[in-house]
């Protein structure tokens, strides 16, 4: 995705890597490792709020820099498979992908006893 104009102020890799870094601990905390879609968006934006972005200038958040360079939340989270999209009746929800599960726990080390 090479964009002729490209105005924002941290390359298209670095925002992917905060974005996937930040939903990434937001659902290892959520219980069942799952989220709202709505619930998602609104903690990705507090956390990542530290994170200067803007474009053209103009302070933006998180989930703008998603929407302007990868078509917005939900076309970001298909684009990996960590993630899983499940609509549901009370809305969409985002979740862990299990198949993915030995990711979640890497920086353990465990220990048999016998």
């Amino acid at each position: 995705m090479v964009h002729k104009n490209y105005k924002w102020n941290i390359s298209i890799k670095e925002g992917e890597k905060i974005a996937f870094d930040s939903i990434m601990n937001i659902l290892k905390e959520k219980k069942e490792n799952k989220i709202q879609i709505n619930e998602l968006i609104f903690l990705l934006n507090n956390r990542t709020k530290h994170v200067k972005l803007f474009n053209n200038h103009k302070k933006k958040n998180i989930t703008n820099f998603i929407k302007t360079n990868f078509h917005g939340i939900q076309s970001f989270i298909e684009n990996y498979e960590n993630f899983l999209l499940i609509k549901e009746s009370n809305g969409i929800i985002i979740k862990l992908n299990k198949e993915f599960e030995n990711e979640l726990y890497n920086d353990w080390i465990f220990v048999n006893d016998d």
